[in-house]
């Protein structure tokens, strides 16, 4: 079968050929790729040659964001069965850890998981995939056009639960132990800045907008912009940061003092740190980009220590997801569709075939927002 990804000792995407998957347990299912959604990770796997091919192998196939349908299961399925649409989660687990024991590889405590298309194993960009039932998500039939923002929406699930279970240390927040985090109570009087426009960010912004977060997103693009635009459909305000330091940025959307919650979503390393001395008392900074290169900066290490403590701050990263997350993303996805005008159909840019992926990693940075690969109609 036809597959694209990366080949060993040389640069770019490339296209070649993959056994068919086929059942070999009882607990295996058989995907039949529909949709593969391409991220950053992809851009930068390819762009920055951080290839991660597993011992004894030349290539990997390459995409982590899919949507397709089960064409067959094994004897013990019972989640899913033919004809049904799914998602399939990335990350698989260790195997030796408490949190990859439970299911939360995205916790993972040793460092020693693997991820389809990132990490030593193949990925979703080819036309079939085999996967253990346990990795493999049902797909409501009305949101199936939209599913393959799945995974990036499951990012910033996880991002936003951080922010949920770590501020029930508050009185504002749904009381602690229980973490029932239905109401939309925890966050009518609270901001948040978002960090970043990209598909991430977008998305991050319209979880805050759904629990009625005041929020403000920002990026180094006009406000004209298609990414600004996107953001105003959610009811949030955007920001150009272009001309803006970390202070200004603060101060331009009236937040000084009162900054309490930041997702950062950009790999924007130096705003971000800078964002650090503006949080408000007892806030959360949540950090979700990958900066790809080194930043020098000089920073008064004991002010802001100093700051963290006194002010009870909390800084945390986040990175990956695990099933819960994709069923709480699936859960949210048409509502995000249907009260931001389409917002997610809106953020699809750009469309190519599997046998186009060079023209896919080809289109200018500034005018994609998300590129969907179409593997089968």
């Amino acid at each position: 079968m036809l597959a694209a990804g990366v080949v060993r000792g040389q640069q770019g995407i490339h296209s070649f050929e993959l056994p068919l998957p086929r059942i070999e347990a009882p607990d295996n299912v058989l995907v039949h790729v529909r949709e593969v959604g391409l991220d950053g990770t992809d851009y930068g796997i390819v762009q920055h040659k951080l290839q991660d091919i597993a011992e004894g192998r030349d290539s990997m196939a390459m995409g982590h964001e899919m949507v397709g349908v089960v064409r067959e299961v094994g004897a013990s399925v019972e989640s899913v069965a033919p004809g049904d649409a799914v998602t399939v989660t990335v990350r698989r687990g260790c195997g030796m850890c408490e949190p990859c024991l439970h299911n939360q590889s995205d916790m993972c405590m040793t460092g020693l998981y693997t991820e389809r298309g990132i990490h030593k194993l193949d990925g979703y960009l080819t036309e079939y995939v085999v996967d253990q039932e346990q990795y493999v998500v049902k797909v409501p039939p009305e949101v199936v056009p939209i599913a393959v923002f799945t995974e990036p929406l499951s990012i910033a699930e996880k991002a936003v639960e951080q922010i949920k279970v770590i501020q029930s240390r508050l009185p504002w927040t749904c009381p602690h132990p229980t973490h029932d985090f239905s109401s939309k109570e925890w966050g009518r009087c609270k901001n948040a800045l978002v960090l970043g426009a990209g598909p991430l960010g977008l998305l991050a912004t319209a979880l805050l907008r759904l629990d009625n977060v005041q929020t403000w997103t920002a990026d180094v693009l006009p406000e004209d912009s298609a990414k600004a635009r996107l953001v105003t459909q959610t009811g949030a305000c955007y920001v150009d940061a272009r001309d803006k330091s970390a202070k200004e940025l603060v101060e331009f959307c009236s937040l000084e003092g009162t900054l309490n919650m930041v997702i950062e979503a950009s790999g924007a390393a130096g705003t971000a740190l800078d964002l650090v001395n503006h949080l408000a008392r007892s806030s959360i900074y949540v950090m979700t980009g990958i900066p790809r290169e080194g930043v020098l900066s000089q920073i008064d290490v004991a002010q802001l220590i100093r700051k963290i403590v006194r002010e009870n701050q909390v800084i945390v990263g986040s990175v990956n997801s695990n099933r819960r997350h994709f069923e709480a993303a699936l859960s949210h996805i048409g509502d995000i569709e249907s009260g931001f005008d389409g917002m997610l159909g809106r953020m699809i840019t750009h469309r190519f075939t599997l046998g186009g992926i060079k023209d896919a990693f080809s289109v200018p940075d500034p005018d994609r927002i998300k590129t969907v690969i179409e593997i089968a109609s």
